[in-house]
């Protein structure tokens, strides 16, 4: 698959409200090429409700992960995600920043 193919069919799915399961690294770059692909206030509204879910999903696990006295090491790296993704969506959201989304994607892929 070429990288026109990869956007082309990121392109044809800005159409689509995606469910979000986890924030692997393979679900964070699907979303940062629905991201790149987003022309349409409609689409930066989805963006933000899957970056919304991946915010929740975060969340949950620095409760838990706080809760079960994860080290120290481990926290701050979910913390770091959590924050990434909430910038993420500012970008998106007040913005329509897809470039700066992407990247705020990128740097939370390689914590992952």
């Amino acid at each position: 698959m070429t990288l026109h193919d990869l956007y082309t069919d990121a392109a044809m799915h800005a159409d689509d409200l995606t469910s979000i399961d986890d924030y692997s690294a393979a679900t964070l770059r699907a979303l940062a090429e629905r991201i790149a692909a987003s022309t349409e206030v409609e689409h930066m509204i989805y963006r933000e409700s899957e970056l919304d879910e991946v915010w929740r999903l975060l969340d949950a696990d620095v409760a838990a992960a706080a809760r079960n006295g994860l080290n120290d090491a481990q926290l701050q790296r979910l913390l770091s995600l959590r924050e990434l993704v909430i910038e993420a969506h500012d970008l998106v959201g007040n913005d329509s920043d897809t470039r700066g989304a992407c990247e705020r994607l990128a740097r939370a892929i390689a914590l992952v």
